[in-house]
């Protein structure tokens, strides 16, 4: 390993890891236009957040809201489910209520979200994190001490930065070449149709 490159565990790295706010707790929250938007793990896709089907709740009879509240920079790992999902809160969002799905983790300036994510999201993450999950025949489960605990390397930032950069332009070209594929089948099937209706 790069000589420059220490190991250390997530907790080290982070200023604050926690879950989101218990189920039965958003289930007592009113809807509101103008209130805080949910995120839960249907609204992570592709490794980006998505608002559209979000539910926004009022939270003034929410005491410990606050507790859960996510920000910009914010990297969120889904910790229930068939999917080690991670994702970081994007710059454009204010602020986000986390339900228990999800674990949030805020980190200190020794590391960037970006190249957490991308570890995260490598064989090498993926391994660190299923070696912790405990799993049932339907899905794995991680909770706020298993998370805590994960190895993580840590290069100097210059260096986050190219390995962020790689990855995120990696997960671009996957992205591409996926809907490539599925545009050139969607073509093929309608020639096909039409030719045989003829």
């Amino acid at each position: 390993m790069h000589s420059d490159i220490n190991i250390k565990p997530l907790k080290v790295l982070a200023k604050k890891i926690f879950a989101g706010a218990p189920i039965y707790s958003i289930a007592k929250l009113q809807q509101s236009s103008t209130g805080v938007p949910t995120l839960n793990i249907k609204n992570i896709s592709d490794g980006k957040v998505s608002l559209e089907s979000s539910s926004r709740l009022s939270i003034e009879s929410f005491k410990t809201a606050e507790r859960y509240m996510v920000f910009p920079g914010d990297v969120l790992l889904a910790c229930r489910g068939t999917q080690l999902k991670v994702v970081i809160i994007p710059k454009d969002v204010e602020r986000l209520l986390i339900t228990s799905n999800l674990i949030a983790i805020r980190l200190s300036e020794d590391i960037s979200p970006a190249f957490l994510a991308a570890y995260l999201r490598s064989q090498k993450g993926q391994r660190a994190l299923l070696s912790r999950a405990t799993s049932s025949v339907i899905q794995l489960v991680l909770n706020v001490s298993d998370v805590q605990d994960i190895e993580v390397p840590v290069p100097p930032l210059s260096l986050q930065e190219k390995i962020a950069n790689i990855s995120a332009y990696a997960n671009e070209q996957y992205r591409i070449s996926l809907e490539t594929a599925q545009l050139r089948k969607n073509i093929s099937d309608q020639v096909i149709t039409e030719l045989l209706n003829k």
